[in-house]
């Protein structure tokens, strides 16, 4: 009896062991089947998403082009590049001119209406031609009007003594201008215009944070013999 007891016994760890072994393989088997779906739902995902583009492509490939809205404008210039491509030789030199003339134009007009719009947009031709003609503080007629200037128009206030002042602009130009103290500062920025070859209004006087007033005599600022000022350009 015991021996029979005993082979019963043994008999049921096996089969506790082998049903608790199943149960793990179970639970594996629906892990392995929860992930295996997963990734098939991904790939279904990545399947519908390349079916979408294929047939976004196929679409715009079959559209009809002529529902564009620059068809007409495409159209026009396709056919002007086909007359010059098959007929080279026939242009004249006067349709030549009237091209680019007409090319010209309609450039300018589009910068006009771009200008219009956007301020920092590049200027016409006839503009930039013009802007080539001055220089950093004015054309060449007015320095050459200004540096025609001497000292003796400018006649002093008073009989007092000759002082000379230093104006130093950013980039390390240097004017030196004899005056007096009665003159005003209006009188200091016309002499130095006249060096530099500019106009007194593009040039303004100061000392560190204090501009100085062209109707404001050099006495009342207290400026005096080899003093240095600071030169700016408007």
């Amino acid at each position: 009896p015991s021996e029979d007891e005993g082979s019963r016994e043994r008999s049921r760890d096996r089969r506790r062991r082998k049903h608790s072994r199943r149960d793990r393989d179970d639970s594996r088997d629906r892990e392995r089947r929860r992930r295996r779906g997963r990734s098939r739902s991904r790939s279904r995902d990545r399947r519908r998403d390349r079916d979408r583009d294929r047939d976004r492509r196929r679409d715009r490939d079959r559209r009809d082009r002529s529902r564009d809205r620059d068809r007409d404008r495409r159209r026009r210039r396709d056919e002007d590049r086909d007359e010059r491509r098959d007929d080279p030789e026939e242009e004249t030199a006067e349709q030549r001119e009237a091209r680019e003339k007409k090319e010209k134009e309609d450039r300018e007009r589009r910068a006009r209406r771009m200008k219009k719009h956007w301020k920092w947009f590049k200027k016409t031709e006839e503009e930039l031609s013009e802007k080539k003609k001055y220089k950093e503080h004015g054309d060449l007629e007015e320095k050459q009007k200004a540096a025609s200037l001497t000292h003796q128009e400018i006649k002093p206030h008073s009989s007092s003594e000759m002082i000379e002042i230093t104006l130093n602009d950013r980039l390390g130009k240097k004017v030196r201008v004899k005056c007096n103290q009665d003159d005003t500062v209006g009188d200091i920025k016309l002499l130095a215009a006249a060096q530099l070859g500019t106009k007194p209004e593009k040039i303004r006087i100061q000392k560190w944070y204090t501009i100085y007033k062209d109707h404001i005599r050099l006495g009342d600022y207290e400026i005096h013999d080899n003093m240095n000022l600071e030169l700016y350009y408007n």
